[in-house]
């Protein structure tokens, strides 16, 4: 079994060093922690729904594509974490964002800027924004930008968390009554 309260943990780490990164202006690092809190909560929520998830296509077809078939869920990438919580409809990604945008745009903005920690992300178009990679220049005169675009990561982030938390206390009130 896992320990989901140690997974908790640790993705409240990924948290405080986003804020502390963030605070002292390492926001490529701010990136990449929320990125990681992100991941640490999606698989969280595959520890609390591990029946639900096995039965996702996400699951299935990797389950079928690899030899090992214990602790799979431990190698699952952020993007089939954002996959299987599409299928479950753990997050709305159709879902207008007040600010503009749609859920998953946001979502996946954190997703993509946490991949800046692969060297190469910085040399070539992105799937998703295209040009993120121009986006994020680091120039001494842009850290406001770069300050405001952490701040989304934040916001998303913060939003999926509360989302999700939303999720399991409704299942544990129907569990109770």
């Amino acid at each position: 079994m896992y320990d989901i309260e140690y997974l908790l943990k640790i993705t409240n780490r990924y948290r405080e060093e986003a804020k502390k990164c963030f605070k002292n202006r390492c926001y490529l690092t701010s990136f990449i922690a929320w990125g990681a809190a992100l991941e640490g909560v999606l698989l969280a929520m595959c520890f609390c729904y591990p029946e639900r998830v096995r039965k996702t296509n996400v699951y299935r077809k990797y389950k079928n594509k690899t030899k090992k078939k214990k602790n799979l869920f431990l190698k699952l990438s952020l993007n089939d974490l954002l996959k299987i919580a599409d299928e479950l409809n753990w997050i709305p990604f159709q879902k207008e964002v007040e600010g503009g945008g749609m859920v998953k745009d946001w979502v996946y903005w954190v997703k993509q800027t946490r991949n800046l920690v692969h060297p190469a992300k910085w040399l070539k178009g992105d799937e998703y924004f295209d040009d993120l990679h121009k986006l994020i220049k680091i120039k001494r005169g842009e850290w406001k930008k770069l300050k405001k675009l952490v701040e989304l990561s934040e916001e998303a982030v913060d939003g999926v968390m509360m989302i999700l938390q939303a999720k399991i206390d409704k299942d544990l009130m129907r569990k109770l009554k």
